[in-house]
C-alpha cells in the first residue's frame, strides 16, 4: 500500500502524534466519558479544532524526508499538497459522504469517530479515524464485521497522566476476545500499538520507515477467521489448563461442563454413527 494518501497518512499521524504529545496538559483538562470503550465529544470537538485551526498538513518545519515501506521509498515533499481542508464529527458526516466511505470499506460501516476531509490536487477523499481512550491498557475494541484493520486511530491513555500514540488498527489488536455476549470484540491495547510503533516504526536520520510484520497474518485471523480463532482459544483451555486461575471467565467452567457431557455422549455412539455425527456437524458450519 503505496498509493500518496496512504503515504500522507503514515507521515501525519506519526506528525500528529507528536504534536498531540505537546499538548498534554489542554488534553488532560478534557473531561472524559466514564465508559472505557468510547471517547466523547467533547475529545473530538478538541481534536477537530485543533487539527483545523494549526495542524492540517505535515508541517513545513518536519524533518523527515521520506517515508519507506518494506523497500519502497517516498519523497515527503510530494506530500506536502496534500491539506486535511476539515475534520468531520459523526454528526456532520452526510449521507453522500457516508457512502464515500461505505463504497471503500470491506467491514459493516459505521460512523466514524472523526472523518478526515483530505484536498490531494483538488481531489476530495474521506479517511475514518478511530479514537480509542482508556484509563488502563487494554478495552474491547469494535465488534469484528465493523474492523477495518488499515483504519487509522488516535490512541489516548489517561492514568496519572496522558499518554497518546497513533498507528493502525490491526497493530492495536492482542491475541484475546473476551467472550462475546453478541458479536465479539477483538480486545485493543495501548501498549501494544505502541510496542508495534517501536518495533516496527522507525525513524533514522530523515527517514521514516516501517518495516515488515511478520505477525500480521495472525492478527489478521482474529478478525477474518475469529471463530476458529475462538475455537482454538476453548480447545487451549481443556488441553492446557492444568488449574483454575483467579478470576477467569464463568464460561471456561461451563466449557468443562459441557465437553465431559458431550464426550459421555459421543463415546455412547457406534462408530458409524460418531462418524455421521461428524459430517453432519461440518455440513452445518456457514461457510
Amino acid at each position: 500500500m503505496n498509493s500518496p494518501i496512504e503515504n500522507f497518512m503514515r507521515v501525519y499521524m506519526f506528525a500528529l502524534e507528536k504534536h498531540l504529545q505537546s499538548k498534554k496538559e489542554e488534553i488532560a483538562e478534557i473531561p472524559f466519558q466514564s465508559d472505557e470503550a468510547n471517547t466523547d465529544r467533547p475529545l473530538k470537538e478538541y481534536l477537530k479544532q485543533e487539527i483545523e485551526s494549526n495542524f492540517s498538513s505535515i508541517p513545513e518545519t518536519f524533518d523527515i524526508a521520506t517515508v519507506t515501506t518494506n523497500t519502497n521509498n517516498y519523497n515527503v515533499k510530494s506530500l506536502k499538497n496534500i491539506s486535511i481542508n476539515s475534520v468531520l464529527l459523526p454528526d456532520e458526516i452526510s449521507d453522500e459522504v457516508k457512502q464515500n466511505i461505505k463504497e471503500k470499506k470491506q467491514s459493516i460501516y459505521t460512523n466514524p469517530d472523526l472523518c478526515f476531509e483530505l484536498n490531494i490536487n483538488n481531489s476530495i477523499e474521506y479517511i475514518p479515524i478511530e479514537l480509542k481512550s482508556t484509563k488502563k491498557n487494554t478495552i474491547p475494541g469494535s465488534s469484528v464485521q465493523q474492523i477495518d484493520p488499515n483504519e487509522w486511530v488516535i490512541f489516548i491513555k489517561r492514568s496519572s497522566t496522558i499518554n497518546i500514540t497513533t498507528g493502525q488498527y490491526i497493530n492495536a489488536i492482542t491475541t484475546k476476545i473476551p467472550f462475546p455476549d453478541r458479536s465479539p470484540r477483538p480486545e485493543v491495547s495501548f501498549d501494544s500499538l505502541c510496542n508495534w510503533n517501536k518495533k516496527h516504526r522507525i525513524v533514522s536520520n530523515d527517514n521514516l520507515r516501517f518495516n515488515q510484520d511478520n505477525d500480521l497474518i495472525s492478527k489478521q485471523s482474529i478478525i477474518y477467521d475469529w471463530q476458529s480463532f475462538l475455537s482454538n482459544n476453548w480447545i487451549d483451555i481443556l488441553f492446557t489448563s492444568s488449574r483454575v486461575k483467579d478470576n477467569e471467565p464463568w464460561f471456561n467452567n461451563n466449557l468443562r461442563k459441557f465437553i465431559l457431557l458431550f464426550l459421555d455422549k459421543y463415546e455412547s455412539l457406534s462408530k458409524e454413527q460418531q462418524s455421521n455425527f461428524k459430517n453432519k456437524v461440518k455440513n452445518l458450519i456457514k461457510k
